[in-house]
């Protein structure tokens, strides 16, 4: 049986950066809302819930489609920045678990995960979305893949070394323990993790004008 307390290190590892979570990370491909409201053979949903919402980045994503958006978030720093983000009146959020929401049964059109399923543990997760599910109704997990795509391979090589360098520090100074993740903090400098580097040469290859950058979007999909 699923814990709650078993999630401490995850939470902690989300708290204290929750706006430049929110300022970094990359928003889901507008197409979803369109394929995800298709499938589940209504125009408008009335119900879209967004599991580990985070700093409602996902949440805000359905404003304009769903009647209503619940976000499930566990972390209190997280929640708060969505709740600071968040200015359309048919999005709330609501402290919870994936695999422990709260909801009601067979209440939601589609339940999404945002960059978040490897968060949380499958089986109970899966079994709270058929819970909440309505017949007919869609789950989605949708993931960016990293490290994106730039104009220059240089600086597409460099996020990569300078990721490898963050995890080898995250097992030297045990950042990860207790992490429970299925598939930094410890007051590591920038120069620590390589981003100095990384950043030199990024602004070597790329310069200082605006560049885009290009994500793949992974979703995988499930219908009750």
């Amino acid at each position: 049986m699923v814990q709650e307390s078993d999630f401490a290190s995850n939470i902690a590892r989300f708290t204290g950066f929750a706006k430049l979570y929110d300022e970094s990370r990359p928003h889901p491909p507008p197409v979803l809302l369109d394929l995800l409201s298709r499938l589940a053979e209504v125009a408008t949903p009335n119900l879209v819930v967004d599991l580990g919402c985070g700093t409602g980045l996902s949440s805000r994503f359905w404003s304009s489609r769903a009647q209503q958006v619940i976000g499930i978030e566990p972390t209190d720093d997280m929640r708060h920045q969505a709740e600071l983000q968040t200015t359309a009146t048919n999005v709330s959020y609501l402290s919870g678990f994936s695999h422990r929401s709260g909801l009601l049964d067979s209440c939601a059109d589609i339940v999404t995960c945002s960059q978040s399923l490897h968060w949380m543990d499958p089986q109970p997760t899966f079994d709270e979305v058929a819970r909440v599910l309505r017949r007919g109704g869609v789950f989605a997990a949708y993931d960016c893949d990293f490290p994106p795509t730039t104009s220059s391979w240089k600086a597409d090589a460099a996020y990569v070394r300078f990721m490898e360098r963050v995890a080898e520090l995250e097992e030297e100074y045990n950042v990860s323990d207790g992490l429970r993740r299925w598939s930094i903090k410890k007051g590591l400098s920038e120069r620590d993790l390589g981003m100095d580097k990384f950043r030199e040469i990024t602004n070597e290859t790329l310069g200082e004008n605006a560049n885009p950058w290009y994500f793949s979007t992974r979703v995988r999909l499930g219908i009750v």
